[in-house]
């Protein structure tokens, strides 16, 4: 019973970065102020789709979600790493208006700490299919 408070807060996170995500894309594309290329907004979107849709999956205890949670927050804290380490680098469209160190560690804190409490002893079992 006391993981399913952490188990729902790491979902409602999740609608909340999906949501925001569409949200404030779509508002900017609607006004004209939003100068991402077409393919750029399209991942954009998507991504903070998948980000809302697995939260829901989490908030519902759904197995897939927390598969697919511990997969993509697997790689976001690997790309994240590569971009540190000059291996790869993103495209400016990619950017937001917050700053990227802190958006990177940021990231890399949340995903980590979102992996390391999945994997606790007891939290697996709380989801089913």
């Amino acid at each position: 019973m006391k993981h399913y408070r952490l188990v729902l807060i790491i979902g409602a996170v999740e609608v909340l970065i999906g949501t925001i995500t569409v949200l404030f894309n779509l508002i900017t594309l609607t006004l004209g102020t939003n100068n991402k290329s077409p393919n750029v907004l399209a991942f954009v979107v998507v991504s903070g789709i998948a980000s809302l849709l697995i939260g829901l999956g989490i908030l519902n205890l759904k197995k897939l979600a927390y598969q697919l949670l511990l997969y993509f927050s697997s790689v976001v804290i690997l790309s994240k790493f590569l971009v540190f380490a000059g291996v790869i680098s993103l495209n400016g469209a990619l950017e937001t208006t917050i700053p990227a160190p802190l958006k990177t560690v940021s990231s890399i804190v949340y995903h980590s700490l979102v992996i390391f409490y999945l994997k606790k002893s007891g939290v697996k079992q709380i989801f089913h299919t």
